[in-house]
């Protein structure tokens, strides 16, 4: 159907990219499904207002029954394929949306920290203003050590392939026949400094140095 191939068009678009960490994507994910469950209610009820190409044809009514099959089958595909995420939903809730879940919801290890943490005055309002990938480096890890654990996890979860193909892109442009001197060490820091934001230190590089090499 072509109203739903436009719907995962849009989709996919959303998942590419870089920089998206993994509770962005998975709202994604949830938004969809949604949807996709608003439509089926839709065709039950043969209301095409999401469907503008279907509005546009005259469809025949006893087909909707196989069109609403069709987008529930798509809806179950979704759920077993992202199984593995809401396997994780509380870990990312408790990433995501630190002051409003319950400490009656998280592990027990957790809930005494998560309490002082919600009473951080000065951690909610930099909650509010910074994005999450921001905030938690402000997380002391003095006093949080759980709290700043859970969010290293969820910040190291890569939820699409899109730096493993830019860096494989990058390496085939990099090794190639005319630098055959190039080393495996030296190919692996081209590589590093293409696809992260390190900022070089020169100055600390320089003093590192036993001798420098300067012009005559």
């Amino acid at each position: 159907m072509v109203d739903i191939t436009d719907l995962l068009n849009n989709l996919n678009v959303k998942l590419q990219g870089k920089e998206q960490i993994i509770t962005e994507l998975f709202d994604h994910i949830k938004a969809f499904q949604i949807k996709l469950q608003l439509l089926c209610r839709h065709l039950s009820a043969g209301n095409f207002a999401h469907f503008p190409s279907l509005r546009d044809v005259n469809v025949e009514v006893d087909r909707l029954p196989e069109y609403g099959l069709l987008l529930s089958n798509l809806n179950k595909e979704f759920d077993l394929r992202f199984v593995d995420f809401k396997k994780t939903a509380g870990d990312m809730e408790l990433f995501s949306q630190p002051f409003s879940v319950s400490p009656d919801s998280v592990p027990e290890h957790l809930q005494m920290e998560l309490i002082e943490f919600q009473c951080d005055t000065e951690l909610r309002r930099k909650f509010v203003s910074l994005p999450l990938r921001d905030f938690y480096p402000h997380v002391s890890k003095q006093r949080y050590p759980q709290m700043r654990k859970n969010a290293q996890v969820m910040l190291s979860l890569f939820g699409s392939t899109y730096i493993c193909e830019q860096t494989f892109s990058l390496m085939n442009l990099n090794k190639i026949k005319l630098r055959g001197t190039l080393t495996d060490s030296h190919l692996q820091d081209i590589l590093t400094l293409s696809v992260s934001k390190l900022q070089p230190n020169i100055q600390s590089l320089i003093k590192s140095k036993d001798q420098l090499h300067v012009s005559h």
